[in-house]
């Protein structure tokens, strides 16, 4: 009796642990007559197909699905009505080697946070502050020259332009040194030259 529930339970044990649903059972009889069970094959021994016991599959947790993180609603990008250069005025014209030109713009609206103003002189930028309405230009060539204006965001894309404005230098011209003083009046009439005084008549 002891043999037999000894041989059940290995027998249990061994279908607790199979990894498939089927599973391979030899059984035979020694030569006292006892039955015996294996999972190999022995002489003589008879195969007995079985149904494995699997021990049930432990419902995973869920992950836990992090929650989006909360963004910041979006500003709304600035649209701008206009961009002007307002001095100097269109054709303006500014005398002396030394003088200087003052530049004003506006737009509408203002200037956003994060946008930028730009202002090219002849096509090259002119340096300054990227919020400032004002531009101070000295050391000009003497012709015309003209302004163009602009505003960027952050990453260099332009928002609105400006129309072209145009404005002239001149210098006094430099005479030659050398047409100066007497050289400059025209040469006097020539005068002429006095002949021999007349011999007074004798009577004889």
């Amino acid at each position: 009796m002891n043999t037999r529930v000894l041989l059940l339970g290995c027998l249990l044990a061994l279908a607790v642990q199979a990894q498939e649903t089927k599973r391979e059972l030899w059984t035979w009889k020694d030569a006292n007559g006892v039955t015996q069970y294996s999972d190999r094959p022995v002489p003589g021994a008879k195969r007995v197909e079985l149904t494995g016991v699997t021990a049930p599959a432990t419902a995973a947790a869920a992950p836990a699905v992090a929650a989006p993180p909360v963004r910041a609603p979006a500003k709304a990008a600035v649209q701008y009505q206009s961009l002007e250069i307002w001095q100097p005025a269109q054709d303006e014209a500014f005398f002396g080697a030394d003088a200087a030109v003052s530049v004003r713009l506006r737009s509408d609206p203002d200037l956003a946070a994060g946008d930028r103003l730009v202002l090219a002189l002849d096509g090259r930028r002119v340096d300054g502050r990227p919020d400032s309405y004002e531009y101070q230009l000295t050391n000009l060539s003497r012709g015309a020259h003209s302004l163009e204006a602009a505003i960027v965001d952050e990453r260099g894309n332009t928002k609105i332009r400006s129309e072209s404005r145009v404005f002239h230098v001149q210098q006094p011209s430099v005479k030659d040194p050398r047409a100066v003083g007497p050289k400059l009046n025209p040469p006097g009439q020539p005068r002429p030259t006095p002949g021999p005084k007349p011999v007074p008549y004798s009577g004889k």
